[in-house]
């Protein structure tokens, strides 16, 4: 899956469109978290109606990606959960680490202070 989080789909993969796959399906998330009902889909896993999960992202994850954990206890027992499958591969969200995505993260502040400069000099000529 790949696609924005909206309301209107947000829990999309949920029991009733889980019910409605096939069994032992992959299921592969890498664009956001809420799209997924996490306690749905490990239901699913029990029962190995989803063969196998991969996810970079979690709909909790602001406290779990991205710092070392390894001396401290997981509190988010979903996540903990996930942890515990062997068919399950979690890693944390690198889409942004490319060298064109740093570069415009890094270039799009730059870029919209010198458009408000310009337009504000262009204001006062005007005036």
């Amino acid at each position: 899956m790949h696609c924005p989080l909206t309301e209107e789909n947000k829990h999309i993969i949920n029991e009733q469109t889980i019910a409605s796959m096939k069994q032992g399906v992959m299921l592969i998330n890498t664009s956001r978290g809420g799209l997924i009902d996490t306690k749905a889909v490990i239901n699913a896993l029990k029962t190995g109606k989803i063969g196998s999960l991969g996810i970079d992202v979690y709909e909790e994850e602001a406290e779990l990606f991205f710092k070392n954990l390894s001396d401290k206890i997981i509190q988010d027992d979903v996540f903990a959960r996930l942890l515990t499958f062997p068919n399950v591969l979690i890693s944390g969200h690198q889409a942004f680490f490319t060298v064109n995505a740093l570069n415009d993260i890094a270039n799009a502040p730059l870029q919209n202070a010198s458009d408000a400069e310009n337009a504000l000099s262009n204001e006062n000529s005007l005036s």
